[in-house]
């Protein structure tokens, strides 16, 4: 009980010190925050009539490289899922057609003219 209330006492005499700080920073701080958005006005201004244009443009070359590289990836995907699948499955297949197409060949009789 004894590190509870300890805690309790620590915590309400910071309270007490620092309500009076944060009062003071307030006083000083809302006057500076106030100059510095009359100051900035003329900045946003001048990123208003000229960024936005500037922005959009961004977006839009963004987005359409986006575009151009996501069905490049896809198509890129789909010759990649191909050329797997070739490789797993058609090639063992025609290996072993092969296979047996040149043990077939053997087997028969030599016919020479």
């Amino acid at each position: 009980m004894r590190p509870l209330l300890k805690f309790f006492l620590v915590g309400l005499a910071a309270l007490a010190l620092l309500i009076p700080v944060g009062l003071g920073l307030l006083a000083i701080g809302l006057p500076v925050m106030a100059a510095l958005v009359v100051l900035t006005i003329p900045v946003v201004a001048v990123f208003a009539i000229v960024g936005i244009p500037l922005f959009l443009t961004a977006v839009l070359a963004v987005v359409i490289l986006s575009i151009v590289f996501g069905v490049l990836g896809a198509v890129l995907a789909i010759g990649f899922a191909v050329v797997k699948l070739l490789l797993v499955v058609v090639l063992p297949i025609a290996l072993v057609g092969w296979l047996i197409s040149a043990f077939m060949d053997s087997r028969k009789p030599d016919r020479t003219p």
